[in-house]
């Protein structure tokens, strides 16, 4: 056993995050933690990794226990390079240190293949997707993308016994992903991991903890996230079948005893005539029985384990339909050089032409220019040369774009209104058609959950009727019923889609027209999904090997 909490129970005010969670870990055990957004997986890990104490309860840890943790948010910001930084959080610099000195530090540091770690460092970035010059570039020069790249391979090379990963996929490509994913494979970590990538979890995961929203209590499976998901359907199918027969019953019983309660109340005000007395004891007597039957039935009633009726909710839709373009309606790129100057990064030239209803997808490795390139596109970004033809008929909705500029101070309800152009009352509506209570939107977009802003936007793209959707990583946050409705919006889209993503679950579904990698600069086109995959898996078992 690695580590074992017992009725661990947190509370913010007044509010309960977390309520009697009691699991272990074994050794090389890896597992699922999940949950909607908002149920307490990001704090249950800070809790095990020793960040924020429990209120109650108790986490214990073998003995010498390494236990590595891979927050949400690694955003870095240092003047190291990126060799002298993972050296350093990896815990190897100071065991370097100490081994000169010590004989047990120096039993530790050879234990940990100090004398490879420049070696196995090397491969952790090459599987990350950074390359041999990046090691010596500072840190501050780095995208947040490649910065959480570097945090997560110092995490990977302090050697822990348990790994906690919370949403480690948000911030890798295609092809770091797989690394990930071929190197926990391989690994005799323990792992709880945080994520709404149902393939990531279906390949490494064989037990699921679920936090429910509503109780704040941990349930534990065993088997993969599908199996899980199977799973609850089922169990959810059985207790309101249970639930519904349970209540026909209640429902029978109950009015059983309501016409016993009349029979009995009609035989005690029985009187007949004064001659017929014994037809009168017959009439009370009986009256008695059937009071007392009623008494035995709500008894009856009382005692009954009353079964939960399984808390439903409206299927959360995004309900967005394209407004039918007047005019010129398609996309072209021709001979575009896009970038920033200050930070001299370019790429280009891009020729590209993108026809009404299109479905692109856009592959590449962080840092090589995709969001860019969306930004160019969709007019957030003038081009540094070339043209960007658009049709006078198109309205854009940027997911990446707005997300990035909505107006953190004001409520819901004046965002929808200003950016919709909606009225308060359309805008209530508009809002729980989107998951929000009407609690919800007079709070202020700040307090949202990066999920929470997503479907806010799909509130307002949904109002405007968008023709073009230009959507950048746009399954990051999102829980699995927004996931779902997200699936099931741009399965029926009938405007053009210009994607990036990572989510090989969700990529495999899209139906994509057009794949194209953004490699040094250039767009190339891919003659298909799978091909890309399966290169890319390939690359990483091999890097995997040599570490």
């Amino acid at each position: 056993m690695e580590l074992r909490t017992e009725h661990i129970q947190k509370m913010y005010g007044i509010k309960t995050v977390l309520d009697d969670i009691t699991f272990s870990l074994s050794q090389g055990q890896k597992v699922g933690l999940v949950g909607n957004n908002g149920s307490g997986k990001s704090t249950l890990l800070k809790i095990l990794a020793g960040e924020i104490e429990a209120d109650a309860g108790e986490v214990t840890r073998r003995q010498g226990l390494v236990v590595g943790y891979l927050p949400q948010d690694t955003s870095l910001v240092s003047d190291e390079s990126v060799r002298q930084y993972v050296h350093r959080i990896s815990g190897m610099q100071s065991l370097e240190q100490r081994a000169s000195q010590s004989s047990d530090a120096m039993a530790e540091f050879e234990h940990r293949q100090g004398y490879s770690f420049e070696h196995r460092m090397q491969y952790t970035l090459a599987g990350l997707g950074l390359d041999q010059a990046a090691a010596d570039r500072p840190i501050y020069t780095l995208s947040s993308g490649q910065k959480s790249k570097v945090f997560m391979a110092g995490v990977l090379l302090s050697d822990p016994d348990v790994l906690l990963l919370d949403e480690p996929t948000n911030n890798l490509d295609l092809l770091a992903l797989i690394w990930l994913e071929t190197f926990l494979e391989r690994s005799r970590m323990a792992c709880i991991i945080v994520s709404h990538d149902r393939l990531f979890l279906d390949r490494l995961v064989r037990k699921i903890m679920m936090i429910d929203f509503h109780t704040r209590k941990l349930t534990v499976t065993n088997g993969r996230y599908s199996d899980y998901l199977r799973q609850s359907e089922k169990e959810r199918t059985r207790q309101l079948a249970a639930y519904e027969v349970q209540q026909e019953e209640i429902q029978r019983l109950t009015e059983s005893a309501r016409a016993k309660k009349a029979e009995a109340a009609q035989g005690a005000q029985y009187k007949g005539r004064d001659n017929d007395k014994f037809l009168r004891g017959f009439k009370r007597d009986r009256s008695a029985r059937s009071g007392k039957v009623a008494k035995a039935i709500e008894k009856r009633i009382d005692q009954m384990e009353r079964i939960e009726k399984p808390i439903e909710r409206e299927a959360f839709q995004i309900r967005l339909q394209a407004s039918k373009p007047d005019g010129s309606r398609e996309i072209t790129l021709k001979g575009l050089f896009a970038g920033y100057p200050r930070e001299q990064f370019r790429i280009g030239p891009i020729n590209i032409h993108i026809p009404y209803g299109s479905r692109v997808v856009i592959l590449g490795l962080n840092g090589s220019g995709k969001s860019t390139l969306l930004k160019t596109i969709s007019g957030d970004l003038r081009p540094l040369d070339g043209d960007v033809s658009v049709g006078g008929g198109l309205t854009f909705g940027n997911l990446m774009q707005e997300h990035d500029n909505l107006p953190r101070e004001s409520s819901l309800k004046e965002f929808l209104t200003k950016r919709a152009g909606v009225s308060v009352q359309d805008a209530f509506a508009l809002a729980a058609r989107h998951g929000f209570s009407a609690e919800e939107l007079e709070k202020k977009v700040v307090a949202l959950s990066p999920g929470g802003r997503a479907r806010l936007l799909f509130a307002a793209f949904t109002a405007l009727s968008v023709n073009v959707l230009v959507l950048d990583e746009p399954t990051n946050h999102l829980d699995l019923e927004a996931l779902e409705a997200l699936e099931e919006m741009v399965s029926r889209y009938e405007g053009t889609i210009i994607l990036v993503s990572h989510d090989r679950y969700f990529l495999e579904r899209f139906k994509a027209s057009d794949f194209y990698v953004l490699s040094n600069g250039h767009l190339v086109r891919q003659p298909d999904f799978a091909s890309y995959v399966l290169q890319a898996e390939q690359e990483a078992k091999r890097l995997v090997v040599r570490l």
